[in-house]
C-alpha cells in the first residue's frame, strides 16, 4: 500500500461508506465495516465517523455551498460525494487544515478514476475555504429554507409543520443535527450506577449520572460502545431514557404474564427482565429470526437469558386469547423521532411508509388486544414523530377499551391528554409516543 493511499484511506472509507448508505444500510453498519477493511489509525477511524455523520446531517446545506459554484450543473454520485467529502471538512469540521481538505479531495478523485474532474474540484473547494453555515445562501421560502438549512426532506419538514407549527419544525430539526449523548442503561441484576461510575471513571472515561433517570450514565468516549469496559461483562446496555418510559408505564405486579411484541434487539425486553425478573413471565416474539437472534445474544450477554422465553412468530397470529396481563407493542414504525441518532432515515422514508406502517400498526394493536386479559393493559409504543403513528391509533379503539393517564409524577412531565411523547429539541431525548390503555373487565 502506497504512502499516497495510506493518506487518502480515510476518505475512501469515507467516501464507500455514504455508498453503502445510500444503498439503504444503516450508517453504523456501513461505517463499522467499512472501517473494518482498512488499515485505519483510532484517530482517522474517528475523522472517518466524523466526516459521513456531519454529511448526513447537513448533505443539502452542503449541497447547497457547493452548487453555487458548479458551473456544470449536475455531476455524477461519485463526484458529487467527493466534493461533499471536502465541503464538510472545509465547513463543519475543524481538525482538518484546508489545503489538507483539497488536496485529498482531488487526490481522491484522481484515485477513483475520475481525472478529468481534479481540475474543478480543486476551484470548486478552495472557494469554500473560509466559509462557515451561516454564510450559505438559503431559499427565501420558509419550509424550503428550514429543508436545506437542517438538511430534511421538503415533504416531511411540511407535514411536520401542519402536525406542530413551523417554529416547533425548525426546532426539531436543528436538534436532529446536534449530535446525540452516549447513554448507558446500568444492569441492576449485576451492578449499580455508582460502581459502574466508578469502573468508568477509572479508566479516564468521563461519566457522570443522569438527572431524573436513575438507571442511566451519560458519557464521552471514543470508538465503539462496545469497547468500554464492562460492556462484555454485561454491566450496561446503551440505550435512550426515552425507551424507559414503557417500561415505567408497563409497572407490572408480582405473578403477571408479560408479553412484549416487536421485542426485537431486546432493549425494552432486557429492562423488564432486569427490573422485575422472576417475579413475572416474561415472553418476547419478533417476526425476524435475525433480530431475534441478536435479542437473544444481548440476553445472554447481560446475564438475563432466564427470565424470558423468545418466540418467533408474526404477532397478529401469536397468542392464546386473554392469556396475557399486559402487552408491551414496541411498535415497527418510521423512526422519524431517532433521525438525530440515525441521521439516513431521512432520506430512506417516503410519505408512504408512514401509510404502510400506520395500517401495520392498527392490526398489531388488534392482535395485541385479542390476547390480553379482561381488565388488562396494552402499552403502545413507536418512536416516530408522526400523529398517524401515535395519537390517532387511539381513534380507532374497540369499544370499551379506554385510555388511562400513566401513574407517577415523573412521567406525567411528559404526557399530554394521556399521550407521553418525548423530544430531542425540549427533552434532549430521542423521540417517541407512548400511551396506556386498558381492556374492559
Amino acid at each position: 500500500m502506497s504512502e499516497m493511499f495510506v493518506g487518502l484511506s480515510s476518505r475512501l472509507a469515507a467516501h464507500n461508506a455514504l455508498a453503502k448508505i445510500w444503498a439503504s444500510q444503516r450508517s453504523e453498519v456501513a461505517l463499522t465495516e467499512v472501517c473494518s477493511n482498512y488499515k485505519l489509525s483510532e484517530q482517522d477511524k474517528s475523522l472517518v465517523w466524523a466526516m459521513v455523520m456531519a454529511i448526513l446531517r447537513n448533505r443539502a446545506l452542503l449541497d447547497a455551498a457547493i452548487d453555487v459554484h458548479l458551473r456544470e450543473g449536475k455531476v455524477e454520485r461519485v463526484v458529487r460525494d467527493i466534493l461533499r467529502i471536502g465541503a464538510a471538512q472545509l465547513i463543519l469540521l475543524d481538525r482538518i487544515p484546508p489545503h489538507a481538505a483539497v488536496s485529498t479531495s482531488v487526490e481522491l478523485a484522481r484515485h477513483l478514476g475520475k481525472e478529468k474532474v481534479t481540475g474543478l474540484m480543486n476551484a470548486v473547494l478552495r472557494k469554500l475555504v473560509g466559509l462557515s453555515e451561516d454564510d450559505i445562501p438559503l431559499p427565501s421560502e420558509p419550509s424550503e429554507r428550514i429543508a436545506v438549512r437542517y438538511s430534511h426532506p421538503l415533504w416531511l419538514v411540511e407535514r411536520w409543520e401542519k402536525s406542530y407549527g413551523s417554529e416547533f419544525t425548525g426546532a426539531l430539526a436543528a436538534a436532529n443535527n446536534v449530535e446525540p449523548p452516549l447513554t448507558l442503561r446500568v444492569n441492576t441484576r449485576k451492578t449499580d450506577r455508582h460502581s459502574l461510575l466508578k469502573l468508568l471513571n477509572g479508566q479516564g472515561i468521563e461519566a457522570e449520572a443522569m438527572k431524573h433517570f436513575p438507571e442511566y450514565i451519560k458519557a464521552e468516549a471514543p470508538g465503539h460502545p462496545s469497547e468500554l469496559p464492562g460492556f462484555t461483562d454485561g454491566l450496561f446496555s446503551v440505550q435512550d431514557p426515552a425507551f424507559s418510559l414503557p417500561v415505567d408505564i408497563l409497572a407490572p405486579l408480582p405473578g403477571e404474564r408479560i408479553l412484549e411484541i416487536g421485542c426485537a434487539p431486546g432493549g425494552k425486553l432486557s429492562h423488564i427482565a432486569e427490573r422485575f425478573g422472576k417475579d413475572v413471565v416474561i415472553d418476547g416474539v419478533d417476526i425476524s429470526e435475525d433480530r431475534l437472534e441478536t435479542t437473544a445474544s444481548n440476553l445472554d450477554r447481560l446475564g438475563l437469558s432466564e427470565f424470558v422465553k423468545l418466540h418467533h412468530a408474526d404477532a397478529c397470529e401469536f397468542g392464546e386469547p386473554e392469556s396475557y396481563d399486559a402487552v408491551l407493542l414496541d411498535a415497527p414504525c418510521t423512526s422519524t423521532g431517532v433521525i438525530r441518532r440515525h441521521p439516513e432515515i431521512r432520506y430512506n422514508r417516503t410519505p408512504k411508509d408512514i401509510e404502510r406502517m400506520s395500517d401495520l400498526q392498527r392490526e398489531l394493536i388488534i392482535a395485541a388486544l385479542r390476547v390480553i386479559k379482561p381488565g388488562g393493559r396494552l402499552i403502545y409504543c413507536a418512536c416516530s414523530a408522526e400523529p398517524e403513528e401515535g395519537e390517532e391509533h387511539l381513534k380507532i379503539l374497540p369499544p370499551g377499551v379506554k385510555t388511562v393517564p400513566p401513574e407517577g409524577d415523573f412521567l406525567q412531565g411528559y404526557c399530554e391528554n394521556c399521550v407521553a411523547r418525548t423530544w430531542p429539541h425540549l427533552h434532549n431525548l430521542d423521540g417517541m409516543i407512548a400511551f396506556l390503555v386498558v381492556t374492559p373487565r
